[in-house]
């Protein structure tokens, strides 16, 4: 069984998914979906 490699995230990709769901009021699940990551990356 081959395992899925690790998603590595820029600090500037970081830093967006933070401000798109803290700053602008989107919320993590809207955040997490505009960015086509998993809710849990972004809570995290």
């Amino acid at each position: 069984m081959n395992r899925i490699p690790k998603a590595v995230y820029t600090k500037e990709f970081r830093e967006e998914a933070v401000k798109l769901a803290m700053t602008e009021g989107v919320g993590v699940s809207e955040a997490a979906h505009r960015l086509s990551i998993w809710m849990k990356t972004v809570a995290n």
